[in-house]
């Protein structure tokens, strides 16, 4: 049932020149449901989650995440905008393979960044916010006041959790 479904994309089809990526794709998530995506390099995983994320347009499809068309084929006015601040796109947190820290913000200012665009939320509130996501993660309490430099691959990529938490 279609109420079920928390992502609902319907004849997904995503071409780069002459290039097909995917063609006809369907897939359902339902709620509380866990997926995972594999298949090989090149084969169009980061392709299929940038299309649901809406940060890429597919050549032809739709796509529908909690009820919202994040993107309709053909677009329609009644899609999701990233200026909405209820879109949809706003719900979503990206974490990066390779981390993508800013090395000139401390990893606490790191987490905050999304934060400080995205909400309308006092300072002390932020970094608040900020030290929890990083306890989330198992960062020591320190870690928020180092660069991204000072930590370790793994550390990072828990400093990159937090951030899209």
């Amino acid at each position: 049932m279609m109420q079920d479904n928390v992502i609902t994309v319907r004849n997904l089809t995503n071409r780069f020149g002459k290039a097909t990526i995917h063609e006809g794709l369907d897939l359902d998530v339902r709620r509380g449901e866990v997926l995972g995506v594999v298949g090989a390099s090149g084969s169009g995983k980061s392709v299929l989650l940038r299309s649901i994320v809406g940060l890429q347009r597919p050549s032809a499809g739709t796509i529908t995440v909690l009820d919202t068309p994040v993107l309709t084929d053909p677009p329609s006015t009644k899609e999701a905008r990233a200026d909405d601040p209820d879109a949809v796109q706003n719900r979503w947190g990206v974490m990066f393979q390779d981390g993508a820290l800013f090395s000139s913000l401390t990893v606490r200012e790191n987490v905050e960044a999304p934060m400080r665009e995205k909400l309308d939320i006092d300072a002390a509130t932020r970094t608040a916010l900020a030290d929890l996501r990083l306890a989330m993660v198992g960062l020591p309490e320190k870690a928020g006041s180092l660069s991204p430099s000072e930590l370790s691959g793994g550390m990072r990529k828990r400093a990159g959790l937090a951030r899209a938490l």
